[in-house]
């Protein structure tokens, strides 16, 4: 979009819709640039300097909100890193994070914990997931499904665990703030969002919610970040364990949590997740959807996902191969009825067929997603039956 063409279209809009595009439209065409907020406490100075040094020859800028440090230490004497303090500004536990989304121009604003170990890539990888996606959504590691109402912060979930592997890309109701990357501009998201402090990731999706934003956790191998060895002191996860009353409470206000129907929505209003979607995304919500036991979904409603499933696949004009007499319209048949928990000898007999198929032509010719669906049925065949 142009300046003139967007000044045009931002008087039409509200005020506050209409400046966060008028400073999007300034920065067309400058270099993106990442901005990392995280918090720490005391006991965690030596994984902070571990998660310091990891990230900052990846980020343009990190801020750190130290709580109850005596004495700020000498690694974070940088000149691209912040320091806030809670002797001056209160000790505001995990909303640390957050606290410099509003006091720095940066295209993304990633969150980040003092306690998991990063990997190199792990900023280029969230950007990378993120542009495909689009402006409005946000990406991360440690993702987690809600049945609504949500009833318990903790054990009525399904967890995608970000020590653990998935190829699939999953649209994802709440996102940990230790594994958060979003564009700041598209956002507007401000300080005074993130409400009670301990409860960051609650207040996150909240915001989105809010705004009609998705958040998704990402493909990743095993144990592409792990957890930094540290003692219990100031846990929020047992914290959560013993008393979620106030963070179970915000969240059903705000209507958050997962249906059959509404994991699939989020998949097909974005081309590039529709275009991607294969037999590894369609289990990821099959398995959420059983863990949480989400109703099934009517087969006339399901033909409504599939045509714009399909339409997105050829859309990215990807050569895909399939069986004889088989087609997309087929394959995305097949995967549909994995989500709405379908499972007959139909879809056994059209898996033997497509990993045929797939064997039978140069892995370097077929699409990613089919690369993977290869892999899995590959290994899935040869598997030991019980």
């Amino acid at each position: 979009m142009n300046a003139r063409k967007g000044a045009g279209v931002a008087r039409l809009l509200p005020s506050r819709v209409a400046n966060r595009l008028r400073s999007m439209v300034r920065g067309a065409g400058q270099k993106d640039t990442v901005f990392v907020g995280l918090a720490s406490i005391p006991s965690r100075v030596e994984s902070l300097e571990k998660v310091i040094k990891s990230l900052l020859v990846q980020a343009d800028e990190i801020g750190v909100y130290l709580n109850n440090y005596a004495d700020v230490p000498a690694f974070l004497k940088h000149p691209r890193i912040r320091v806030a303090r809670s002797q001056k500004h209160g000790d505001v536990r995990d909303n640390g994070k957050f606290f410099f989304v509003e006091k720095t121009n940066a295209t993304f604003y990633a969150t980040v914990d003092d306690d998991i170990a990063y990997p190199d890539n792990y900023i280029a990888e969230l950007i990378r997931y993120q542009k495909l996606l689009g402006g409005t959504q946000a990406v991360g590691v440690h993702g987690s499904i809600y049945p609504r109402p949500v009833k318990k912060l903790l054990s009525n979930r399904y967890l995608f665990h970000f020590s653990h592997p998935t190829e699939a890309l999953t649209p994802v109701d709440m996102l940990g703030t230790g594994t958060l990357l979003f564009n700041r501009r598209y956002w507007g998201l401000r300080y005074s969002e993130i409400l009670t402090p301990g409860m960051a990731d609650v207040w996150l999706a909240v915001a989105a919610a809010k705004r009609g934003f998705g958040l998704w956790s990402i493909p990743r191998t095993e144990n592409w970040m792990h957890a930094l060895e540290q003692d219990e002191e100031g846990n929020l996860f047992q914290e959560g364990k013993f008393d979620d009353s106030v963070q179970v409470a915000a969240l059903t206000e705000a209507r958050i949590g997962s249906s059959r129907e509404s994991l699939l929505e989020r998949i097909v209003r974005m081309p590039w997740a529709g275009a991607d979607f294969a037999i590894d995304s369609a289990v990821a919500l099959a398995q959420a959807a059983a863990r949480l036991s989400l109703p099934p979904i009517d087969l006339a409603r399901l033909k409504l996902y599939g045509g714009a499933i399909v339409a997105h696949k050829r859309e990215a004009k990807n050569e895909a191969v399939f069986a004889a007499e088989t087609s997309e319209v087929d394959y995305v048949d097949q995967l549909l009825k994995r989500v709405a928990g379908i499972r007959d000898a139909e879809q056994v007999n059209f898996e033997t067929a497509y990993l045929a198929a797939l064997e039978g032509v140069d892995e370097a010719a077929l699409p990613a997603y089919q690369r993977r669906d290869k892999a899995l049925l590959a290994a899935k065949a040869a598997a030991p039956t019980a």
